[in-house]
């Protein structure tokens, strides 16, 4: 039986990864700080010894206290669109140096590092493959993102360690109460506002489409020690949010908030959290008003090349999210 680490076990995408794992055969290792997950398959495996939870920060847990294993996938990190620098590197970079360290030790046949394409900044890209620039905007997230990729890419090659960063787009589906949930509850009381015109191109994944990229290119020797976009095709704003809208049986109505006034509330509202010394994230941020006023769009023909097929298209996949938030 093959073994497999998972940090952020519990998580949205670590629980789906790691369901999937478990239905494949695997052997299962969780590593995260809270002893529960909104997906309930993943605790029915963990009830049943399928997935065993180590508890613990990724930055300083004790890897030795961990089972060697085949393969490790870090999910992990430090995800928001506000906060100071020095925490997302301690979490996003010194989580990652950990697992390599101990991916190192195990001689793992593959690591598996889940970043995002925010690395890429937003300045206007249609169909941007993987080694376009990397300009992430500045943003302690982004910044802290590129940086451990590039981490991780020096630490594997200099220790001939197999290795995939993974860049997936705007993740949806079931379990996703980090941003999905909020997204579609507000289609849903068509109360959904939109920066600008909404026409832009933009990126999404289905959840287990992601988890379908994650295993092959791990598991495909010949599609390792290399980087890649993950996205379910490229659809504008609007029309994305037009068919989660019509799951739902509403009207597709949104607010449209013109894109200088957008940006000039995002910079004033950040000018005030930084003032009073705020903690808490503000409802409206630059990073989340100037992803959605230029195309932000990526080529997945990297990916195709290793043989890479969605399982589900995008109607899909926003049909299962709907069907799971109307359950709530």
């Amino acid at each position: 039986m093959e073994t497999a680490l998972i940090t952020g076990a519990n998580g949205f995408i670590g629980s789906h990864l790691a369901c999937e794992l478990v239905r494949r055969g695997y052997m299962v290792y969780g590593v995260h700080r809270s002893h529960n997950s909104k997906n309930e398959e993943y605790m029915k495996y963990v009830q049943e010894g399928k997935i065993v939870i180590f508890y613990g920060s990724v930055s300083d847990i004790d890897t030795n206290t961990i089972p060697n294993v085949d393969y490790v996938y870090h999910i992990a990190g430090k995800v928001s669109a506000w906060g100071k620098l020095d925490e997302f590197r301690g979490i996003n970079l010194g989580g990652t140096r950990n697992f390599l360290e101990y991916a190192k030790r195990c001689n793992v046949k593959c690591f598996t590092y889940l970043s995002s394409v925010a690395v890429y900044g937003f300045y206007g890209y249609k169909q941007l493959e993987e080694d376009g620039e990397k300009r992430p905007f500045n943003n302690p997230y982004s910044l802290s993102k590129l940086e451990t990729e590039n981490y991780v890419s020096k630490y594997a090659r200099e220790n001939n360690l197999p290795y995939v960063i993974i860049r997936p787009g705007n993740v949806y589906g079931e379990y996703d109460f980090t941003s999905s949930h909020e997204v579609y509850d507000l289609i849903k009381k068509e109360k959904m506002i939109i920066c600008g015109s909404g026409k832009y191109e933009s990126c999404w994944v289905y959840v287990k489409n992601l988890v379908e990229a994650i295993i092959l290119t791990s598991q495909n020797m010949d599609a390792r020690n290399t980087d890649y976009n993950v996205a379910d095709g490229n659809t504008n704003l609007i029309d994305y949010l037009t068919k989660v809208a019509l799951a739902f049986n509403v009207r597709p109505r949104f607010t449209k908030v013109p894109a200088p006034l957008a940006k000039l509330t995002a910079i004033l509202i950040e000018g005030f959290y930084k003032l009073f010394r705020i903690k808490d994230a503000p409802l409206i941020t630059k990073f989340t008003v100037y992803q959605n006023l230029a195309d932000y769009s990526f080529s997945t023909r990297k990916l195709e090349a290793t043989g890479y097929k969605r399982l589900y298209s995008e109607d899909e996949g926003i049909k299962r999210t709907v069907e799971y938030f109307k359950q709530l």
